[in-house]
């Protein structure tokens, strides 16, 4: 396997989102290297993430999928960073950010969340009954449910998230009991779609007191990025030390996990 796509799992998303619009125009490999005049050999490459699309046939292959402005944008941008071991993306709720890539087109995502549930996984009441939580609109509602569902239902049908839960997240006296526990039930229940391996990670276990979140995305050639979210930016880690350090740290976080077992009461 290329040393490259182990490397650089920017490279991995931005061939799959490639590959998925190519499939919706319902376009064959041969005729889009036609296109390009390239092999189709060269362009899989491209698709797999086994080497890196230059900036010009990326533009055209945009082009030619009439990848949507938004998400041109989004690959664009991914495409600047796919070969830095370091990444810093200002967060603007206007744009789509690289993390919703991620979030879309890698096959397994790891979560240590020490205080709340995770912003993709929240119900609609519990999102408002955090602190800071805007006033809730009518509006505002049905686009972020809508948004919410939409990055649920994007993702791969194989993908699986594993997700550490603090057992601070289960204690938050700004959240009702029974708001809380539908939370819970909606990301533990076997049936769920969203389809999370949920572990509780109690106050006692010291190893994680001082670690801040962080979620770790993997692609299907295990290649993987960090992604560590601040008031105002979001950083991408890619480089392979920095990477296990952080794979060695969730890892020693989960064997002290348990099972989440619901009870009558929060």
């Amino acid at each position: 396997m290329p040393e490259s796509s182990l490397h650089y799992p920017g490279f991995y998303v931005i061939g799959r989102a490639l590959r998925e619009h190519r499939s919706a125009r319902k376009m064959s490999l041969r005729q889009l290297a036609r296109l390009l005049d390239i092999s189709p050999s060269h362009l899989s490459g491209w698709e797999n993430g086994d080497r890196r699309i230059p900036a010009i046939p990326l533009g055209w292959m945009l082009g030619l999928l009439k990848v949507p402005p938004t998400e041109s944008h989004l690959l664009i941008r991914l495409h600047a960073m796919a070969e830095r071991a370091s990444y810093v993306e200002r967060i603007d709720s206007d744009v789509l950010t690289i993390q919703r890539a991620y979030d879309r087109f890698t096959l397994h995502t790891y979560e240590w969340a020490p205080r709340i549930v995770p912003d993709l996984l929240q119900t609609f009441d519990y999102a408002h009954a955090l602190p800071g939580a805007p006033t809730p609109q009518p509006d505002k509602v049905d686009q972020e449910i809508f948004a919410r569902r939409v990055r649920q239902v994007d993702r791969d049908p194989r993908h699986r998230h594993t997700l550490l839960l603090g057992s601070a997240a289960l204690t938050l006296e700004c959240v009702p009991p029974e708001v809380l526990q539908t939370q819970l039930q909606a990301i533990t229940n076997p049936g769920s779609e969203r389809r999370v391996d949920t572990r509780i990670v109690t106050a006692e276990t010291s190893i994680a007191a001082t670690i801040e979140p962080f979620i770790i995305y993997e692609t299907t050639e295990k290649a993987s990025t960090v992604v560590l979210k601040h008031a105002h930016s979001t950083v991408y880690l890619s480089d392979p030390t920095t990477v296990q350090q952080y794979k060695a740290t969730f890892d020693a976080i989960q064997r002290k996990a348990v099972s989440y077992e619901p009870t009558s009461s929060c």
